[in-house]
C-alpha cells in the first residue's frame, strides 16, 4: 500500500481526498500530516485518529525551523519504523505568489516553497504535489514559475551525479578540448560538482548525527529544563556545516587574484578586497544563511510587520542574502575586468566571475553545462548522456492548472499543481476531468437541503421534511457518481445525489468501518493540549450554525439579493443607510451555477434563498467535504487570536477541495510503481 505525508495540511483537504482514492485495488496509507496551526492538529486527530481509527501522526511545527526535517523524520521513524514515503503533498501558503494582496518582504509565509523542496530532497518520495494559487503562473512575468521548475530540477540524485563526475574524469574529456577557456570552464564545473556532492554528504551526516544525539537525550536521566537546553544548543549549530572543498575552492580563487595583482598599484586594495571578502563569505555561506534565518524569525516573532524597525531589519536580511553578496561581487568583477592593466589580471578576475556563476546556478544546471562542453568535443558521450538523465531526481514538464468544478466540486476554484515524478516513476502531465462542461454540480444541488436553518440557529440534525421536499425537486434529484459523473454516463457505477454522497460519506465503509459506528464529534479545543480538558459533543450534524445577524444586516442582505449585486444596490439606492458599510466584498451564491472560490471570510457569501451568510457546513459542502468531517475549534475568531487559533471558517476556506485531491490521488495510483 503506497504511503503519503501531507504537509501544510490545514484541515485536511489533501488528506481526505487521498484516503478516498482507490484504483485497481490500490489505496493510500496515511502516515503523517503537518501544519504550523495547533487547531488543525485537533481537526486531524479527531477525524483520522478518533473517528477513523488510523495511526496517523501529526507534527505541529513551523517548516522553516532549522530542525523541522529531523523532527519530521524522527516522528515517522518512531511511529512506523523504516518506512518509505511514496507521496508528499502540500500547498505552501505564499502571499507573494497571489494575484491579490501586496507582497510583504520577510513575511513568515514568503518563500515557504523552498522549505517544502528541502523536505522533498530529504524524503525523496516517488511523487510530490505542490498546490498553489493560479497567480503563481504569471507572477513576475512568469519568473516565479520558472524559478520553481528550475529548483525542482536541481533536486538531484547525488549517487548519479557522482557517477557522472567519475565518468567525466575517467574519460579524460579535458584532454580532447583545445579551447583553453572551455577547458577552464570544464575544470571549474567539475570542482563545483564535487563541492555539491560533498555538501550533500555533510548534510546527510549532520542529519544522522543529530537524530542519534536526540535518541541519546531520550535515554538520559535529565529533567525537561536540561533537555530543552541541550536541544536548543544542538539546533543552534545543526546547520552550520563547513565544506572543506568549498573553502579550498574559494581560497584558491582568492590566491589567484592576489597573485595577479602582485606589485600592481593601479587598482586600489579596497577594490580588490571586495572580491576576496565575497569569496570568504561564500565559503562560510551556511553560517551567513543561518544568521539571516535568525533575523527573519525575529522579524516575525517580534511582530515588526508595521514597525519603524522593519526597514532596518529588512536591510539586514538583504545584506545577508547570498544572491545579494554574489551580485555585488559580480558587478565588482566587471569593474576590475574593465580596468585591468594586463591579461593576467583580466584572466584571474574572469575566472572568479565564471566560478560565481557556476557556484550558484545549481547542481543540475552545472551538470548540463559539463555535458554541453563534452558534447562539443570529439568524445562519444552516449554513455555519459545515459548517466546524466538520472541526475535530475524529479521530472516535470510544466505546472498543471486545475478547475475544481471539473472534478465534481460545486465551486469554480482555480488552482495550480506542480507534480514532480521521481525518475524511476511514470510521468503525470494532466489530471483528467471527471465532469463535462454543462454537467457540473451546482450550488443548489450541494446545499439545497440545508436551508431550513433560521437566523442564529444551531441545529444538530437534518430536517427530514425539508430534505424530502428538496429531493422531489429537479435539482435535488440529480444522480451522480462520487466524482460527479451523471447517472446516464456512470456505466453501472454507484450513483446518489450530491447531498446523499455528503451525508453518507465518500470514504469506503469497508476500509473505515468505525465511521458508521459513531456520531460525528465536536470539541471547542484549539490545540491538542486542550483535548482532554475541553468537552466533546456528538451529533448527527455538526458545523451548521447560522450567524446571529442584526435586523440591519438581514435587510442589507435582502437589498443586495434584490439587485443581485452590492455595487448595483449601492448605485440604485445611494442614499439608503443600509448601504453605508465599510465592507465591499459580497457574493450572492448562484443556485444554478457553481460557487465562486470559497474564502476564509464567512460574511463574503450571501445565501441565494435567505438573508444570511453561509454556515461552515454549507461552505464545507461547496468545498466537497463530507458532513461527517467535523471542523474543530472556534467557529470564528479575530485579532491576535488568529495567530494561535485557526477558526472553522478559515480551515474550510484554506482547504484543498477533497474531490479535486481525490482526482490527483487517483491519477498517482494509476501510475505509481
Amino acid at each position: 500500500m503506497p504511503t503519503f505525508v501531507d504537509m501544510f495540511a490545514g484541515a485536511g483537504g489533501f488528506s481526505e481526498g487521498f484516503l478516498q482514492a482507490e484504483e485497481s485495488g490500490k489505496c493510500f496509507d496515511f502516515l503523517l500530516a503537518s501544519d504550523i496551526n495547533p487547531t488543525c492538529e485537533v481537526t486531524h486527530r479527531m477525524r483520522y485518529n478518533r473517528q477513523l481509527g488510523l495511526n496517523t501522526e501529526f507534527l505541529t511545527k513551523d517548516i522553516s525551523e532549522p530542525d523541522f526535517i529531523e523532527a519530521l523524520l524522527a516522528k515517522i521513524e518512531h511511529a512506523f519504523g523504516n518506512v518509505e514515503v511514496d507521496v508528499l503533498t502540500g500547498g505552501p501558503p505564499c502571499q507573494s505568489f497571489s494575484l491579490a494582496g501586496e507582497r510583504r518582504k520577510n513575511d513568515k509565509k514568503d518563500d515557504l516553497f523552498s522549505y517544502y523542496l528541502k523536505v522533498i530532497e530529504a524524503i525523496r518520495p516517488k511523487y510530490f504535489v505542490m498546490e498553489n494559487v493560479a497567480g503563481i503562473l504569471t507572477k513576475d512575468n512568469g519568473k516565479i514559475k520558472e524559478r520553481i521548475l528550475r529548483e525542482i530540477k536541481n533536486i538531484v540524485d547525488y549517487d548519479a551525479l557522482n557517477s557522472f563526475v567519475n565518468a567525466i574524469e575517467t574519460s579524460h574529456i579535458a584532454n580532447c578540448i583545445s579551447d583553453e577557456k572551455k577547458k577552464q570552464e570544464l575544470n571549474l564545473s567539475i570542482k563545483v560538482l564535487k563541492i555539491w556532492i560533498e555538501q550533500n554528504s555533510l548534510a546527510a551526516e549532520r542529519r544522522d548525527d543529530y537524530l542519534r544525539v536526540l535518541k541519546l537525550f531520550e535515554s538520559q536521566d535529565i529533567n525537561q529544563r536540561q533537555r530543552n537546553y541541550a536541544l536548543e544548543s544542538l539546533v543552534a549549530h545543526k546547520n552550520e556545516i563547513h565544506n572543506h572543498r568549498l573553502e579550498q575552492f574559494c581560497l584558491e580563487l582568492s590566491g589567484n587574484l592576489v597573485d595577479a595583482y602582485r606589485n600592481n598599484k593601479a587598482t586600489s586594495e579596497d577594490d580588490r578586497n571586495v572580491i576576496r571578502q565575497a569569496l570568504s563569505l561564500i565559503s562560510h555561506q551556511t553560517d551567513i544563511t543561518h544568521i539571516r534565518e535568525c533575523v527573519k524569525r525575529e522579524i516575525n516573532a517580534s511582530q515588526l510587520k508595521r514597525s519603524k524597525y522593519k526597514d532596518h531589519f529588512d536591510h539586514i536580511t538583504d545584506y545577508l542574502d547570498m544572491a545579494e553578496i554574489v551580485d555585488v561581487a559580480d558587478k565588482q568583477c566587471d569593474f576590475l575586468i574593465e580596468t585591468a592593466s594586463n591579461e593576467s589580471i583580466s584572466s584571474a578576475v574572469s575566472q572568479i566571475k565564471l566560478s560565481l556563476e557556476i557556484l550558484f546556478e545549481g547542481a543540475y544546471e552545472t551538470m548540463r553545462r559539463v555535458l554541453k562542453i563534452a558534447e562539443s568535443s570529439n568524445v562519444n558521450t552516449v554513455a555519459l548522456r545515459s548517466i546524466a538523465e538520472k541526475v535530475a531526481l524529479y521530472r516535470i514538464n510544466r505546472p498543471i492548472q486545475l478547475l475544481a468544478s471539473d472534478y465534481g466540486v460545486p465551486q469554480n476554484r482555480v488552482r495550480v499543481v506542480f507534480i514532480g515524478c521521481r525518475n524511476d516513476q511514470e510521468m503525470i502531465t494532466a489530471i483528467p476531468a471527471t465532469v463535462a462542461n454543462g454537467e457540473k454540480v451546482t450550488t443548489a444541488e450541494a446545499i439545497g437541503d440545508l436551508n431550513y436553518i433560521s437566523i442564529g440557529a444551531h441545529p444538530l440534525d437534518y430536517d427530514s421534511n425539508y430534505f424530502s421536499k428538496f429531493r422531489e425537486t429537479e435539482t435535488g434529484s440529480i444522480l451522480r457518481t462520487v466524482d460527479g459523473v451523471l447517472e446516464e454516463k456512470a456505466n453501472g457505477r454507484e450513483c446518489h445525489t450530491f447531498v446523499e454522497w455528503s451525508r453518507m460519506g465518500r470514504l469506503n465503509p469497508k476500509r473505515f468501518p468505525r465511521l458508521a459506528q459513531h456520531l460525528p464529534t465536536y470539541t471547542p479545543a484549539s490545540s491538542a493540549e486542550e483535548l482532554e480538558s475541553r468537552p466533546m459533543s456528538d451529533a448527527v450534524l455538526q458545523n451548521h450554525e447560522s450567524s446571529n445577524h442584526s435586523k440591519d444586516v438581514q435587510e442589507r442582505y435582502a437589498l443586495i439579493r434584490k439587485y443581485g449585486d452590492y455595487h448595483k444596490a449601492k448605485e440604485s439606492e445611494p442614499n439608503n443607510p443600509l448601504m453605508d458599510t465599510k465592507k465591499r466584498n459580497y457574493t450572492i451564491t448562484d443556485p444554478s451555477n457553481q460557487s465562486t472560490t470559497i474564502t476564509t471570510m464567512p460574511d463574503d457569501f450571501i445565501h441565494y434563498d435567505a438573508n444570511r451568510s453561509l454556515t461552515v457546513r454549507e461552505m464545507a459542502r461547496l468545498q466537497s467535504f463530507d458532513d461527517s468531517f467535523v471542523f474543530q475549534g472556534k467557529r470564528a475568531t479575530g485579532g491576535d487570536k488568529r495567530k494561535s487559533e485557526t477558526p472553522q471558517f478559515t480551515q474550510v476556506g484554506n482547504a484543498v477541495p477533497p474531490l479535486m485531491a481525490r482526482a490527483i490521488a487517483t491519477e498517482i495510483l494509476k501510475k505509481i510503481k
